[in-house]
């Protein structure tokens, strides 16, 4: 995502039907924002767009893994609509959008 020239940030996700695990079948890898574009919208818009191309390929749900803790992520997946729906076998949280 370009704020004029500048870059404040990007998503990536995969979408593979024929994965083994279910989680991995249309997921959210990673999300970065840059600092100062934080708390603007760029996170939410670019889940939001992430969940609409998953939607289009006619997936039902998005997952994200993230690990607890003050530092991490988890206020902004659960304020973007991810419910945490399990724990993977390293501890970490595993949670879905339903779309």
């Amino acid at each position: 995502m370009l704020d004029g020239d500048a870059v404040v940030g990007y998503i990536v996700g995969n979408f593979d039907e024929s994965a083994s695990d279910d989680f991995l079948r249309a997921a959210l890898w990673r999300i970065n924002v840059a600092a100062e574009a934080q708390g603007s919208g760029v996170g939410k818009f670019a889940v939001h767009a992430l969940a609409d191309e998953a939607r289009k390929r006619g997936f039902s749900r998005i997952t994200v893994v993230w690990e607890s803790g003050q530092e991490g992520p988890e206020e902004f997946f659960k304020a973007v609509g991810f419910t945490v729906i399990g724990e993977t076998p390293y501890g970490e949280n595993l949670g879905a959008l339903d779309l």
